[in-house]
């Protein structure tokens, strides 16, 4: 048998992250980190979790509680996201490194959509572990063929029923409760899941928008980091509710729990939270804030394209972030809906995103806001590569 040679195995391990770099570039994206060696033990675990469901289930907003930071941006508009965008969390022994993925469309209508589907359908491949964030009315994944792969797969899942606020809310008399599948209750939201993923290894209901110290989104991340004590947290649920564990299970060790993710040293160093640019987050800033600021469907028409982005010297007396971005819409009669009479709308919009921009980085910004028509770009496949939205 050939002598284990460690220094070789990181070296190689090294190599490959670095190949892998320059197979799978796109814009924004920063290389990944060399395989860090320092403070990591034999028995580090590190691995990825895919986090899935329907459109406007809260995954960003799951994601920014799971990591202590408003990584990504969040809105009540569905499919605000559009990448799938990585957030890292490091303990001491272990590294979580978490995909927050587009909501699952059936019938993807343009390139665009086709685009956020692969995105979806990569990380169900590459994630060692699966969140499904559903809510307290149990919305189904749309797509019956990705679900389908779901259900099949032997990898670790954890049913997230986010939105549990809701229930002091839901009008018990309303016609839309007869509606099938549909629950009102969480007992009944966890009954379902466990009969649709029987084998799910643990479903706990949560309320993401209350940031990272609620006990279900607590109780989310003692599962994966393992500990420091799992039971605990499960407990802190309140009472027990059937269906939580699969048949037969009661509770989850710190022990049990540790297994969930692979012995691995981690892929990024301590302090990178995640591999994207801030070019990117102020790109996804901005389109946020058009989100909440455009009516109807215009906001699916928008993308935004950071065209310069400077970040003030040291020396500067009055240190000021310069931002200038473009707006991309299909029609000039969509340009002159975000323009707005006399201007109104797009000086709106730079008000609200300076602000989001500026809470986000710490630093005062100038932002300049240009819209651009630029027909057919959710259907220009060529685009759509430079855009990042598709595999080249």
């Amino acid at each position: 048998m050939a002598k284990y040679d460690k220094a070789a195995k990181e070296e190689k391990a090294e190599n490959l992250l670095l190949d892998l770099d320059a197979a799978f570039k796109y814009e924004g994206r920063l290389p990944a980190a060399p395989v860090p060696t320092a403070g990591a033990t034999d028995d580090f675990r590190c691995g990825f979790v895919g986090i899935v469901g329907a459109p406007n289930m809260g995954k960003s907003t799951m994601l920014n509680a799971l990591i202590y930071t408003d990584l990504c941006v969040a809105t009540n508009r569905p499919q605000t996201t559009r990448h799938a965008i990585l957030g890292v969390l490091t303990t001491e022994d272990c590294q979580l490194c978490f995909h927050d993925t587009p909501g699952v469309i059936e019938d993807p209508a343009y390139k665009l959509q086709e685009g956020m589907m692969e995105a979806v359908k990569g990380t169900l491949k590459s994630s060692e572990v699966l969140l499904v964030v559903t809510d307290l009315f149990s919305t189904p994944i749309p797509d019956d063929n990705l679900f389908a792969k779901l259900q099949k797969s032997n990898r670790p899942t954890i049913v997230v029923i986010n939105k549990v606020d809701l229930a002091d809310k839901v009008n018990l008399n309303s016609k839309e409760n007869d509606e099938a599948g549909r629950t009102i209750t969480v007992f009944d939201a966890v009954a379902r899941w466990r009969e649709l993923l029987p084998d799910a290894m643990a479903i706990i209901p949560t309320c993401a928008s209350r940031g990272p110290d609620d006990v279900g989104v607590n109780a989310i991340r003692q599962l994966l980091t393992g500990g420091p004590d799992v039971p605990a947290a499960i407990r802190d649920l309140g009472r027990p509710i059937p269906g939580t564990f699969k048949e037969g299970v009661q509770f989850i060790s710190n022990e049990e729990a540790k297994r969930i993710l692979p012995v691995s040293p981690p892929l990024y160093d301590e302090d990178t939270l995640t591999d994207r640019s801030e070019r990117f987050f102020a790109s996804e800033m901005i389109r946020a804030t058009l989100f909440e600021k455009l009516k109807k469907e215009m906001p699916y028409c928008c993308e935004v394209r950071v065209t310069e982005f400077k970040k003030p010297k040291p020396d500067d007396k009055n240190p000021t972030m310069r931002i200038k971005a473009t707006i991309l819409v299909e029609r000039d009669s969509q340009k002159g809906i975000v323009v707005g009479k006399g201007g109104q709308k797009i000086k709106d919009v730079g008000v609200d995103a300076r602000k989001r921009l500026e809470d986000f980085f710490g630093e005062k910004v100038h932002l300049d806001l240009f819209v651009k028509v630029d027909k057919e770009w959710r259907r220009d496949e060529k685009k759509l590569k430079e855009y990042g939205y598709l595999s080249k």
